[in-house]
């Protein structure tokens, strides 16, 4: 008998040992919110003594493909284990832990540390993603977030939309829950009612990148699930980028965006380089950027990217110049970079920064976008040639002035008018159909202003 009572006290324990092992979580609460971190990365959000859930789950998403995004259910695993740090640097709380694909071993093969810091008294949190890439070659990740709440302590009937003014999702019943991106733009906010089976990568894929944000809705009984999508962002083999975001609680809506404001503020204190500003202007055949820092730690500097828009379709983005940082400074720094356009033909620039600390880590700023303003008249030869039954002409102007486009057959009578309007300086393009038109050579000029000029196509049918 006594041999079955220890054999059960062993037993026991084993239990107790596993499910400790299996269920290792961490938490803090500030008086006005409760944080957890649980196994496998998952964020929850409880009322400040923890007993009432207002979110079941947030956890990161790192999509590359249709067939390949990290996620909390099918992917993740504890590579380090949720904690509280006794003695926190940044905030007077903080959660961390690791976690990686281990699980499933599928690709994309990333590792995520997170960090989520938190202040006395505050109903509001600075939650910290930082992605390292571990693949063998760089891959070009969308970062997002899925979020299943549970406002109030159940599941269901809720309300989740977005506040374009504010930037932040709201999710609500009789507790409101915000989540705001501070590092990054949100591109796109996929709203579902929970289903089973909702969770693979090729759903997952769609609503990163699908561009839109969905209308607020009422979920149904299940509940919904909120999908967060960003710019996609390249990571080197080796490399990391992190994201950071806040998280706030009220009894309104206006109590959540006067709590994320706070938040905001604590992330500007925590994330390395604060950039204030990033301009471009176009002079002639330059580009002149701008941008400032408020403060700087650890900034080793700036890669100044370009990507090279055709058709409204952005091309990959290429690094153009380096401008070194200023270290650790607490005082506003200004950097300039003279981007050399001439050799390009495009009728869209897009530039970003790509901030480097001197441990390799890196973050990106926002894009901007510039229109280059064209030297000189010029039309040219358009694409295809020959063509049927479509082509597309592009033409400059570097004044404003009227232009006509014109098509001439092949003893030089006038057959149609392509275009005629006013046109203000820049680059443009005018899709022309044959129609009705025969086979055959033609010709097509171009007057704007004092300038003419005129150019052969073909149509074959």
């Amino acid at each position: 008998m006594k041999n079955s009572i220890s054999l059960l006290i062993v037993l026991i324990l084993c239990f107790i040992a596993t499910s400790n092992s299996v269920y290792a979580q961490a938490q803090f609460e500030t008086g006005n919110i409760a944080i957890e971190l649980n196994e496998y990365g998952r964020i929850r959000v409880f009322s400040p003594d923890l007993s009432t859930r207002q979110i079941d789950r947030s956890s990161i998403l790192v999509g590359v493909s249709t067939t390949a995004v990290f996620d909390y259910i099918e992917d993740a695993n504890t590579f380090f284990p949720p904690g509280l740090i006794l003695t926190p640097f940044l905030s007077d709380y903080e959660l961390v832990g690791s976690f990686d694909n281990s699980y499933s071993n599928l690709p994309p093969n990333v590792l995520v540390d997170e960090d989520i810091y938190g202040w006395n008294s505050e109903a509001g949190v600075v939650v910290k993603f930082t992605v390292h890439n571990n693949e063998a070659s760089a891959i070009n990740a969308v970062i997002g977030l899925e979020v299943i709440p549970q406002v109030d302590g159940s599941y269901g009937f809720e309300t989740v939309g977005f506040n374009s003014t504010e930037q932040i999702v709201m999710i609500n019943k009789l507790t409101y829950v915000g989540y705001k991106l501070f590092s990054a733009s949100l591109t796109s906010l996929a709203l579902i009612d929970w289903f089973s089976g909702y969770n693979n990568d090729l759903s997952f894929y769609t609503w990163l990148t699908q561009g839109t944000i969905d209308p607020t809705f009422t979920a149904g009984a299940d509940g919904a699930v909120a999908i967060l999508g960003t710019n996609p962002v390249s990571i080197d083999a080796g490399a990391s980028v992190d994201l950071y975001l806040g998280i706030s609680t009220g009894t309104n809506e206006s109590e959540v965006i006067s709590n994320m404001n706070t938040s905001y503020s604590h992330y500007l204190s925590i994330v390395p380089v604060e950039l204030t500003g990033f301009t471009a202007a176009v002079y002639g055949n330059t580009v002149q950027l701008k941008w400032t820092t408020a403060t700087e730690l650890n900034n080793q500097g700036f890669e100044i990217q370009r990507a090279v828009a055709d058709n409204g379709e952005a091309q990959q983005w290429q690094a153009i110049g380096f401008k070194e940082g200023a270290g650790s400074s607490t005082e506003e720094t200004a950097y300039l970079y003279n981007d050399d356009i001439s050799s390009l033909n495009a009728a869209l620039l897009k530039y970003r920064l790509k901030q480097i600390d001197f441990n390799g880590a890196f973050t990106f700023s926002d894009e901007i976008e510039v229109i280059p303003l064209p030297g000189t008249f010029a039309l040219e030869q358009n694409y295809p040639n020959p063509f049927n039954p479509e082509t597309k002409i592009r033409f400059s102007v570097p004044q404003s002035c009227d232009v006509s486009i014109k098509l001439f057959n092949s003893i030089g009578e006038e057959v149609r008018t392509i275009l005629e309007n006013h046109f203000d300086p820049g680059k443009y393009a005018v899709d022309f159909k044959s129609d009705n038109l025969p086979s055959g050579v033609y010709f097509y000029r171009l007057n704007a202003g004092n300038f003419s000029i005129t150019k052969k196509m073909t149509i074959l049918k």
